[in-house]
């Protein structure tokens, strides 16, 4: 049963405190869902993008931010949004959003493989003899119903030849053309270099970006989230400037650095006994293993190579 004094946690993380250590472990360690204002943001262009009626200019979206911002975790939570599932065992025939990896060589075959693998379809090995021809992606894609192709690690296209990579985006433009659907590319901020070569397919994108934590409201507003989630049997007094200002000097403001930290310094916790969050919980050199804040060259945020 849940204790009276574990009322400084949400009434379904209270039962989770009651488990065993381990048990709460695997809690801290699993993935899970913090609402946080620049997130609502994106989610709510993502889904103007959903919902615009097909036309012959689809409006597409570019989302950029720096590696370990949640880009991927955000519009894997816009798939789950509007996913159908038909039948009664829950299958999923139905595809209004295509979430795909951009292969590390963007040759319309390969792209249309990895495209189809997205949707169900098994991935192509031999591409000399069995690449997916144009017409099978246009039918595959017209009876899955697919409104929307997120294109994730977009960036990748910018290790290929500049013909390469003119090809490619004369790929997507007749992509979206024939079966007026919207783009959306995620990648890091480089990305925007990748559209510059075509002004039809660049005039068309709508850039907008996921930037790193400031040290503010916001910032400890997440935080705070964050660890009202897990299930730590003492309150946590993580409101002070002092540790946010470490959280965010240590990490650079990287959210995947942030969420790192505290999983750690919360399994930490469990296991010594002290069962809360607090500035001395985070001084633990262990907790901040890998973890480095990202080097600032060139007006951008890069990550260190030691990272």
């Amino acid at each position: 049963m849940c204790r009276a004094e574990w009322s400084h946690l949400p009434e379904d993380v209270r039962l989770l405190a009651a488990l065993g250590n381990e048990e709460r472990i695997r809690h801290i360690r699993a993935k899970r869902w913090v609402d946080y204002p620049h997130a609502d943001r994106v989610l709510r262009r993502l889904n103007e993008i959903y919902v615009q009626p097909r036309s012959e200019r689809m409006e597409n979206m570019l989302l950029i931010g720096q590696s370990g911002m949640g880009k991927t975790t955000l519009v894997r939570k816009f798939e789950r949004t509007h996913t159908v599932r038909l039948g009664n065992n829950g299958t999923c025939r139905l595809h209004p959003i295509v979430v795909m990896l951009m292969p590390h060589d963007p040759t319309g075959p390969r792209f249309f493989s990895q495209l189809l693998k997205a949707i169900g379809v098994p991935a192509i090995d031999n591409f000399e003899t069995t690449a997916p021809r144009e017409s099978t992606v246009l039918r595959v894609l017209t009876e899955v119903q697919a409104k929307v192709i997120v294109i994730d690690e977009l960036n990748s296209v910018l290790a290929s030849t500049a013909r390469q990579q003119r090809l490619f985006l004369q790929l997507l433009r007749w992509l979206s053309n024939e079966l007026r659907v919207a783009l959306i590319g995620i990648g890091v901020p480089e990305t925007r270099h990748a559209l510059l070569s075509d002004d039809q397919l660049r005039n068309r994108f709508m850039n907008l970006e996921l930037p790193v934590w400031e040290n503010g409201d916001d910032f400890s507003h997440f935080v705070t989230r964050l660890i009202w989630s897990l299930p730590l049997r003492e309150p946590s007094p993580v409101d002070s400037r002092r540790l946010m200002q470490m959280l965010v000097g240590r990490t650079g403001g990287i959210t995947l650095g942030t969420c790192k930290a505290i999983e750690r310094a919360a399994i930490r916790a469990i296991r010594s006994g002290t069962e809360r969050l607090d500035y001395q919980a985070f001084e633990h050199e262990d907790v901040w293993d890998g973890i480095e804040a990202p080097v600032i060259m060139g007006g951008h945020r890069r990550k260190s190579r030691r990272g």
